[in-house]
C-alpha cells in the first residue's frame, strides 16, 4: 500500500524539525546557557565601571536610580563595612548622651519595623532611643533602635548575635548600648515616595547579608570580584561584588541583575541564532530543491491535460500512479473531465429546453391576443353602432358595454404585469405576522355581494391564529380562491372556508359544491390561460391561480388542489408566528 503524501511529508518534516529541535537543544544546553550567563555577567561588570564615573558627577543615589531606571541593573555603593555608602534620603542623626562619644548618624534601610516599614514614621526628633551596636574598630553599626513605645531592627546581624539562632561565627564580635535623642530625620512623606535604591525589598536584603557576612569576617576586604547566584519566586539574579580602593580605603560595588527579562533574553538570542538559522536556511534550500523534483513531475502532467480540458479536449485522462493525494488529484481531474463532458451534454439538453420555453412564452402572447381581441371586437361594434346612429335609445347600454371590457382589459394588463414581477424572481415580499381569520373575514365582506347574486351558502371554520407572511398577498390568494370557487359553484350550494393548525403551520382550505376535475385537468389548471371550460358558465382570465402560485412560491408555501366528495377544495399552508 502507498503512503499518503501527507505521511510521506509528515515524516521528512518530522526529521527536519527534529533536527532543527536537536541542533537548538545541543547548542543551548551546552553552550547557549554559558553563553547567556557569561554575556550578563560581562555587561553587568562594564555597567559597574559606568557607574562609578556617573556617581562622582550626580552622587550615589542619583547614579543608582538611573541605572535601575536605563538599564533594569540593581547597583550601590558600599564602604568597607557593607554599608550602602552617602545615604541622603533615608537616615536619623542621634546625639548620644555621653557628649565624648559625638553624633551617630544611622541610614534606616538596613532596619525593620515590628509590624511594618511604617514604624520608621514613629521616630520623632526629640525621642529619647537606646542603640545597639556592633563595634569594629573605631566603627560602630546600629543594629537596633529602641523607643520607649516602638522600635527597629536589622533582623539579618539581630538574629546572629541573639536568640535561639544565634550563629557561633559573630560570637567574637563586640557590642555596644549607646543612649541618646534624636536631633533630625530625613525620611520621605509617604512609604510610596521611597527613592531607588531603600524601596528594593530583595536588592537591600542581599546587601544585608553580605554586610553580615563581612562583620563575620571581622569586615576583612575582599581580594577579588565575586559573583554570585540568587533565586526569589523563581525568578534567577546573578550578583556582582567587586572591590574598589579609593584614598586606601577599600569599599564595593554592589550590582544585581535578573537573568530572565525577555527583552534581554531575545536581544541575546539574536546574536546567537544567526549561525542556527545559517545553517537551517542551507539545510531548507537543498531539502526544497529535493522536493520540488520530486513533486513537479506529475504536476506537469496535470498542467498538459487541464491545458486540453480548457480548450474543450476532454479524450485524454490522466495515469493515475499512486494512493497518494497526487494520485487522488489524478482521479478528481478525470472525474472533472468526465462531469464536464457530461454537463455540456446536459447544456445543449437546455438549449432544447429554452426553444421549448420560447414557445411557451409564443403561446402566452397568443393567449394574451386572443384575451385581448374579443374585448377589442366589443368596443370596435358598439361604437360603430355609435357612430351610424343605429339603436340610439341604447346608447348608454354600448357606452356601459364599453367601459366593462375596458375595465376587464384593465384587470388583465394588470394581472398581467403582477405576474411578470411574481415571476422575475428579483420580487422579495416583506414577510410579517397579521391575524388569518380577520384577512378571511375581509376577503368574505368584499366579495359577499357575489355570494348573494348565487344564494351561495358560506361556512367558516376558523381560529385565530397569527401567521407569517404578505398580508395583502395572501389576501389576494385568498380571493382567488374564492372568486374561483364561487364562479364554479351553482346557486343555492355550497363553499367552506376552513383554517386548521399543527402548533407550526397553518392550513387555509377553500372548499365548494361541484364537479370534480380530472387529472389531467389538475395538472394545467395553474398555467397561465388555461380554463375549465366544462366546470364553469362563466369563464374567467385564467390568470388568477398562475398568481396564487407565484405569491404561495414566494412564500415558499404548500399548496395543492384536490377533488373531495363533494367538490374541489384549495388549499396551502403558512408558517405560524412563534
Amino acid at each position: 500500500m502507498k503512503k499518503s503524501i501527507v505521511f510521506k511529508w509528515f515524516v521528512l518534516t518530522v526529521l527536519l524539525i527534529s533536527t532543527m529541535f536537536l541542533f537548538i537543544g545541543i547548542t543551548q544546553n551546552y553552550f547557549f546557557e554559558r553563553y547567556y550567563i557569561n554575556k550578563k555577567s560581562d555587561t553587568l561588570k562594564m555597567d559597574m565601571n559606568e557607574y562609578l564615573n556617573l556617581a562622582a558627577k550626580k552622587g550615589m543615589e542619583a547614579a543608582s536610580g538611573d541605572f535601575f531606571k536605563n538599564n533594569h541593573v540593581w547597583i550601590t555603593k558600599l564602604d568597607e563595612y557593607g554599608r550602602i555608602c552617602d545615604v541622603e534620603n533615608y537616615y536619623i542623626e542621634v546625639r548620644l548622651k555621653n557628649e565624648s562619644q559625638g553624633n551617630l548618624r544611622i541610614p534606616m534601610y538596613s532596619f525593620e519595623g515590628k509590624f511594618s516599614s511604617a514604624v520608621l514614621f514613629s521616630l520623632i526628633v526629640g525621642d529619647e532611643v537606646i542603640i545597639d551596636t556592633v563595634n569594629i574598630a573605631d566603627e560602630r553599626i546600629p543594629y537596633q533602635i529602641q523607643t520607649d513605645s516602638t522600635g527597629v531592627v536589622n533582623l539579618n546581624i539581630a538574629n546572629k548575635l541573639h536568640g535561639p539562632y544565634a550563629d557561633k561565627a559573630y560570637s567574637h564580635l563586640s557590642t555596644g548600648l549607646y543612649r541618646g535623642r534624636i536631633t533630625k530625620t530625613v525620611f520621605p512623606e509617604r512609604m510610596e515616595y521611597i527613592s531607588f535604591p531603600y524601596n528594593e525589598q530583595y536588592f537591600l536584603e542581599q546587601v544585608k547579608e553580605f554586610q553580615a557576612g563581612l562583620l563575620a569576617d571581622n569586615a576583612k576586604p575582599l581580594q577579588r570580584t565575586e559573583e554570585h547566584s540568587a533565586t526569589e519566586n523563581f525568578a534567577e539574579y546573578k550578583i556582582i561584588i567587586k572591590p574598589v580602593i579609593e584614598n586606601g580605603v577599600t569599599g564595593y560595588i554592589f550590582a544585581m541583575t535578573s537573568l530572565q527579562p525577555v527583552d534581554e533574553a531575545i536581544s541575546v538570542i539574536r546574536q546567537f541564532y544567526p549561525y542556527f538559522f545559517g545553517f537551517a536556511f542551507l539545510c531548507v534550500i537543498f531539502l526544497a530543491f529535493i522536493f520540488s523534483k520530486w513533486l513537479a513531475k506529475p504536476l506537469i502532467s496535470i498542467n498538459q491535460i487541464t491545458g486540453k480540458m480548457a480548450n474543450m479536449d476532454f479524450s485524454e485522462k490522466l495515469p493515475v500512479r499512486s494512493g497518494d493525494e497526487i494520485g487522488q488529484l489524478s482521479r478528481n481531474i478525470n472525474y472533472l473531465s468526465s462531469q464536464m463532458e457530461a454537463y455540456i451534454g446536459q447544456l445543449k439538453q437546455d438549449l432544447d429546453k429554452e426553444k421549448q420555453l420560447e414557445n411557451t412564452r409564443k403561446e402566452f402572447i397568443a393567449g394574451v391576443s386572443h384575451e385581448l381581441k374579443t374585448p377589442l371586437a366589443v368596443m370596435k361594434s358598439c361604437l360603430s353602432i355609435l357612430k351610424d346612429g343605429i339603436a340610439a335609445e341604447k346608447k348608454e347600454h354600448y357606452f356601459q358595454a364599453m367601459e366593462d371590457e375596458i375595465q376587464r382589459m384593465d384587470f388583465l394588463v394588470v394581472n398581467m404585469l403582477d405576474l411578470a414581477k411574481f415571476e422575475s424572481g428579483t420580487y422579495k415580499p416583506e414577510m410579517a405576522p397579521f391575524e388569518i381569520d380577520k384577512v378571511i373575514m375581509e376577503v368574505c365582506r368584499s366579495l359577499n355581494e357575489q355570494i348573494q347574486e348565487k344564494n351561495l351558502s358560506l361556512t367558516l371554520r376558523l381560529c385565530s391564529q397569527m401567521v407569517v407572511g404578505h398580508k395583502g398577498l395572501i389576501s389576494r390568494v385568498i380571493t382567488n380562491f374564492l372568486s374561483n370557487a364561487i364562479r364554479h359553484t351553482e346557486n343555492g350550494h355550497a363553499i367552506i372556508i376552513a383554517v386548521s393548525c399543527n402548533g407550526q403551520t397553518a392550513e387555509i382550505s377553500v372548499e365548494n359544491q361541484g364537479s370534480p376535475i380530472s387529472e389531467e385537468d389538475r395538472k394545467k389548471i395553474w398555467d397561465q390561460f388555461y380554463r375549465v371550460e366544462a366546470r364553469t358558465s362563466k369563464a374567467g382570465m385564467g390568470l388568477g391561480l398562475s398568481i396564487s402560485r407565484e405569491i404561495l412560491e414566494l412564500h415558499h408555501a404548500v399548496y395543492g388542489v384536490e377533488n373531495t366528495q363533494d367538490g374541489v377544495r384549495f388549499f396551502f399552508s403558512l408558517p405560524v408566528q412563534t
